[in-house]
């Protein structure tokens, strides 16, 4: 758990999968034709991304089960002592903000005095509000590269045993910064790289008041119709995060603690809360039909 945003091996996966609305190409397989590496890659590509833009345009991005975050300890008897405090992460499944499956298997643990020593009040600052430092936990998919094994070298003095990884893991990178006092609700928005969803107009709202005849019929249409206006030219436009790291991160828990001094931060969990329930949630088809029957 750490506050870098991408490293060298994830980085050329974070640019082919933030670029959603590039259309994609695959290999076309003639007898004959030379084909090599990056055909091969190409292929690979072509694939993952069919994938990851099924999840992002159908599913939607956050948890699907577990990632629970808590502390340990999770209370104090000396509030006023600073002690050893790990915010630790469950096991569980999510969909990254750009359609990527990720998979904890073990829990995931951070020492928070560690981490806070690590970090310029500068940076801090960014996070309080009143007295109180609000953190913010995410997560991403990422790769990792294993398995490596010698190649050929291809550049002058690379190394006379130059390795290569073998094969790309799947993996996951949980950031902790300090969060912003919150903006405005951007009203509906589930899908974190595209406009927010626009509101319909009068004409529209009074078109589905006379088109439906029940209630949930008139929701449902609503909500296709406002889906029509999701690509117009005049829609607002979603936020343009920093870089495609930061785009493809999705938001686990909320950390609130207690830092009049951010010199003197005293490290107590009777001094901190963890809010689960800020993070967005995929909805499966077996919840939904779980719903429908009033489960």
């Amino acid at each position: 758990m750490s506050s870098t945003d991408s490293s060298p091996g994830d980085d050329t996966t974070l640019r082919e999968d933030s670029a959603l609305d590039e259309p994609l190409r695959r290999v076309a397989y003639e007898a004959g034709m030379l084909l090599g590496l990056e055909a091969t890659r190409a292929e690979q590509t072509y694939h993952r991304r069919r994938l990851t833009r099924q999840q992002y345009w159908l599913h939607g991005a956050g948890t699907i089960a577990g990632l629970r975050v808590w502390l340990d300890p999770a209370e104090s008897d000396t509030p006023d002592a600073d002690m050893l405090t790990r915010v630790l992460v469950g096991p569980g499944l999510a969909i990254d903000a750009l359609g990527r499956e990720l998979m904890i298997t073990e829990t995931h643990c951070l020492d928070l005095r560690a981490w806070l020593q690590a970090q310029s009040a500068t940076a801090l600052a960014e996070g309080t509000d009143g007295g109180t430092l609000r953190l913010l936990l995410t997560v991403r998919y990422a790769d990792c590269p294993v398995a490596a094994q010698p190649v050929l070298a291809r550049k002058l003095n690379l190394s006379t045993d130059a390795v290569q990884p073998s094969r790309i893991a799947d993996g996951v990178a949980l950031t902790l910064a300090p969060e912003p006092p919150a903006a405005a609700a951007a009203g509906y928005h589930p899908w974190p790289r595209h406009p927010a969803v626009p509101e319909l107009t009068a004409d529209e709202e009074a078109a589905v008041q006379a088109t439906t005849d029940t209630p949930e019929a008139a929701a449902q249409l609503r909500l296709h119709a406002r889906l029509l206006h999701l690509f117009d030219d005049d829609a607002t436009p979603a936020p343009e995060p920093p870089d495609p790291a930061a785009a493809a991160k999705v938001p686990l828990a909320r950390l609130s603690m207690q830092a009049p001094d951010l010199d003197n931060i005293v490290v107590n969990p009777a001094h901190i809360a963890v809010d689960n329930l800020i993070r967005p949630f995929v909805t499966t088809a077996a919840q939904l039909a779980r719903l429908a029957r009033g489960g």
